[in-house]
């Protein structure tokens, strides 16, 4: 058993590449041309009144 520590790990959340390179410029440009807030929309928005239902309903039950 050696006490070298071990290798540092790959950053692979570029894929090797910068964001801001040209190379991949036209891939990012396009990727992001769908729609990015689809779902997620009514994600918050049913989070957001159930939050406030169980926050008055906690108030109710407080008084």
């Amino acid at each position: 058993m050696s006490d070298s520590p071990p290798p540092p790990l790959k950053d692979t959340t570029t894929h090797g590449t910068p964001p801001t390179s040209p190379a991949n410029a036209s891939e990012t440009t396009r990727a992001r041309q769908g729609v990015t807030l689809g779902h997620m929309r009514w994600v918050l928005l049913i989070s957001v009144v159930l939050a406030i239902v169980a926050m008055l309903v906690a108030y109710g039950v407080v008084l």
